[in-house]
Formats: structure tokens, sequence, C-alpha cells
């Protein structure tokens, strides 16, 4: 005889496994209905609204499944057949909570009685469209309208958060949308990717007055360098924005490239030592020299004029100097994305003006 039987649920069949979660789902129900009459008569006798987040706290629940308890005990009259329905397991806690919903954004019964029909997401559907949108709620969004920014612990990367009105939102999904669509990368790039890039290219016109293509000087930053951190590790660590996030190798090759660096060297005793315009960014006299020659973006199928930027070749960190041959014209999405963002290279041996893009590994030590 075996001295362990196996495990009962192991030997019911599939369907018999559904009706059992149907079931408990029911159960699960019935008692959301009493805790919903429970929550009515404390409302009744304390004569005040439980804030959701205190009733999460006392039920160690969520705050939106305290939130869902509070509505459906103030939305369901007690007699009404959502609430027997509810009672007798006939509708789910969800589907009940979401019909609440709806009628607080004021839907007629013959609404409510077409809703019965629809899933819960169809159900939130008809109360967004059910829903008035009166002046205090325009103005309240209003009100509320905030971008947060922020930088992860080890400040390599930064955040935002906004909320909009929804005309706000509208214009700024146009705009990113727009730009987007101007950028060469949506073969490579995920749409949110692209409208990461039109941000970024947005907040830099904006920086440099909207300036016309092939006029672009680049980012203009100060950069704090601790000389004895930076010295031995290559430039991973003892580098950072004036009042800003560290930055890294890449980063420093990119502003050293093409944009309008100052530096502020510190010694071995952290104290600045120097403060000045860098002599490595590229002479806007030689800046001019190689976009007159290029005429556009070099990379190979490329038309892009935005942003026209120069770009070394060979990089400085690796050696290369501001003479005409170890620079070309690149448009802003192939330099700033494609090259230093991803870590890409420029291929030394293809065509001046049909240039190929490669891996960082691909080219000789």
């Amino acid at each position: 005889m075996l001295d362990t039987l196996a495990d009962p649920l192991s030997m019911l069949p599939t369907w018999e496994l559904i009706d059992e979660i149907k079931s408990e789902e029911r159960e699960v129900s019935r008692h959301r209905a009493r805790q919903v009459e429970l929550l009515r008569e404390l409302e009744r006798r304390t004569m005040r609204d439980p804030s959701p987040t205190t009733l999460a706290a006392d039920l160690d629940v969520s705050t939106r499944t305290a939130s869902e308890l509070l509505e459906t005990a103030r939305r369901t009259p007690e007699l009404s057949d959502r609430f027997q329905k509810l009672q007798s397991g006939a509708f789910t806690f969800d589907r009940a909570a979401a019909l609440a919903r709806l009628f607080a954004a004021g839907a007629e019964d013959e609404t409510l009685a077409e809703a019965e029909s629809h899933d819960i997401a169809g159900i939130y559907k008809l109360r967004s469209l059910t829903k008035r949108v009166r002046r205090r709620d325009e103005r309240k969004a209003h009100a509320e309208r905030h971008v947060r920014t922020w930088t992860n612990l080890d400040e390599t990367a930064g955040f935002l958060s906004a909320q909009l009105t929804s005309i706000d939102w509208a214009t700024v999904t146009a705009a990113l949308d727009h730009r987007a669509d101007r950028l060469p990368g949506y073969e490579t790039s995920t749409r949110e990717q692209l409208r990461a890039d039109a941000l970024v290219s947005i907040a830099q016109d904006a920086l440099d007055g909207a300036l016309q293509p092939g006029t672009s000087t680049g980012t203009v930053v100060t950069v704090m360098v601790d000389a004895a951190e930076a010295s031995h590790t290559d430039c991973e660590t003892g580098a950072s924005v004036t009042a800003g996030p560290r930055i890294g190798p890449d980063t420093l090759d990119r502003l050293l490239c093409g944009g309008s660096a100052e530096l502020v060297v510190a010694p071995e005793t952290g104290y600045p030592i120097a403060v000045g315009p860098t002599t490595r960014v590229v002479p806007p006299k030689v800046r001019r020299v190689v976009l007159n020659r290029d005429g556009g973006c070099t990379i190979d199928g490329c038309t892009s004029n935005y942003r026209l930027e120069v770009h070394h070749i060979l990089p400085r960190s690796r050696g290369g100097g501001h003479d005409l041959s170890n620079l070309t014209t690149l448009c802003w999405w192939h330099h700033h994305v494609d090259v230093h963002g991803r870590g890409n290279a420029i291929d030394p041996d293809s065509p001046p003006h049909r240039r190929t893009i490669v891996p960082e590994s691909h080219l000789p030590p």
C-alpha cells in the first residue's frame, strides 16, 4: 500500500478545476457583499466616511481595493438588483465595483442595464463616455499639472514623470510624434525610444534658440573632473555635470566631440586648479569648413539635415585630432543616438560621403 496518496487536485479534470475556481470567486463575492453591508452600518454609526487609506491599513489590502469597497457601499443601494446579484455570487465584486463607479458617473438606468452585458473593461469604457467633464474637473487637472525629474541612485539615468491637462497632453504628444517622424532611426528604434530622442532634440533646440540646420554649436556644459579619480578608472568615475548627475567616458566623448565643453579639473587634493574652455572641442572655423565640405549627413543613405554636427572618426580619447580627414558631418540622430548613445563608431575605411556605422568592437585596436 502506498504511504502517501497523490494530490487529489492532480486527479481532477480541467473543466472541474475551472468550475471550482469560479465557485470560489462566487464565494469571494458573497464575502465582499457582507463587507459592503458592514461598511454601510459603520458609516451610519460614525456619521463620517472612512478614507481609502485608513481602510486599506485596517484591512491590510491595497488602497485600490479599499476604494472599490467604499465606492460599492455608497453607490450600490441595499435593495437594488445589483447588490442582490453580488450577494448571490451572480456578480463578481470587480463587476459590482465597476457598475458602482458607472452609477457614480451619472449613468442612466438604461446605460446600467446595457453595461451588464459588457465585460469589465467595457464597463469602464462606458464610464469614461458617461462621466461629465465639469469646469471644476478641468481646473483641478490644470492645478495638478506637473513635470517631475530625478535620477536613479547611481546617477547613470534620469527619469521624467508628468501630468498634463488633456489638451496639453495631446499637444505634447503630437509635437513628440512630429519630431520623431523626422528622425531617421525608425527602423532600429521603438516608438518610445524615438519619442525620448524627440524630447531631447526639442529641448536642445530651445537652448540653442531653434538654430537653422547646420548652425548648431552643440551642448554647452561645465564638467567637473576629479583628476585623481578619473585617471585610474579611464574616466568611469570622477566626472560629473556641475550640480548634476555623474557621467562616464561615452558622455565625455560626445561632449568633447561635438559640444562646447568647459572642464573644471581638480588635482589629487580635489580642489579646482583650472577653469576655462577646453581646447579639445572642434574649433568653430574648422567646424564650418567640415559642414560646408560635406553638405549634410555623410551616413550612407541619410538625407537628414537636422542639427548637423561634426564628429571625430577616431575619438579624441583614442588620439584622434582635429585634422579634416578625421572629421565628418552627422545629423543629430546618427551622432547623438546611433554613435554616442549606442556606443558605435564610424568605419574609417568607408567612403567620405557614404560613411557606415559599425560596433566599436569592430574597429582595429
